[in-house]
């Protein structure tokens, strides 16, 4: 099935589009001399655009009968070829006396239909701005009925925003990142080049203060002498 439709759309492109393009242009290139041709190929693309129009609405109806394809493939070399004028027959067969009894009742209907699609467009877009006018003014309103205690409308632009989040969490944020680096600081040992002549010479007047309070003002008690025995 698969390979069958993609032959019957090649075979189809090929006989029932590009060819009777190619065919239409050598026509208006070659004015007034091809104007039988021109006039050929007018009624070759007016039958195709009904067809075509038919396909596309009733084809996925059609598609599954038998032999589906090959038909439409019969029908489009029928309508394309210039040997079979199948495409000029079925014009003044069925398309001419059709749109020549039918016309008046076309294009009323062609205009009643632009008339009835602009009206429903026009109606369609003034629904949608009225609800956009009546959700902006409702916003508005709200705004304006805030608490007291919340002064100013609140912030809509992204500066306003970033300004309002670090003002909320940036005095936190910047204290957990000094904590670190002070801890850091108060565990980190002084080197010995960093103390001072100050503290040195405190620390020598306390060692030689502790030596001189270690001896005693009192002299010493003098040794009794003993009799002396022969």
């Amino acid at each position: 099935m698969m390979l069958t439709s993609l032959a019957s759309n090649l075979i189809s492109a090929w006989f029932s589009l590009l060819l009777p393009s190619y065919g239409t242009w050598k026509s208006l290139a070659h004015r007034p001399v091809s104007e039988p041709e021109l006039e050929r190929w007018a009624m070759y693309w007016a039958v195709m655009g009904a067809f075509i129009a038919f396909e596309h609405v009733a084809e996925w109806f059609v598609s599954w009968l038998p032999f589906y394809w090959e038909a439409k493939i019969l029908v489009l070399l029928y309508l394309s070829l210039p040997q079979t004028q199948g495409s000029t027959w079925v014009f003044q067969m069925f398309v001419h006396p059709y749109l020549s009894k039918n016309e008046a009742n076309i294009d009323a209907s062609i205009a009643a239909a632009k008339a009835n699609i602009v009206a429903f467009i026009q109606s369609r877009f003034a629904t949608l701005l009225q609800s956009f006018v009546d959700a902006a003014t409702k916003a508005a309103a709200n705004a304006g009925a805030q608490p007291q205690g919340q002064s100013g409308a609140p912030p809509t632009s992204p500066i306003d925003m970033a300004r309002g989040l670090w003002s909320a969490y940036g005095p936190a944020l910047m204290n957990g990142l000094q904590a670190p680096a002070a801890a850091a600081n108060h565990q980190r040992p002084v080197p010995p080049h960093a103390y001072s002549a100050a503290s040195i010479s405190s620390q020598s007047s306390g060692s030689s203060s502790a030596a001189s309070s270690s001896y005693s003002s009192e002299p010493p008690a003098y040794p009794e002498s003993e009799p002396y025995k022969i």
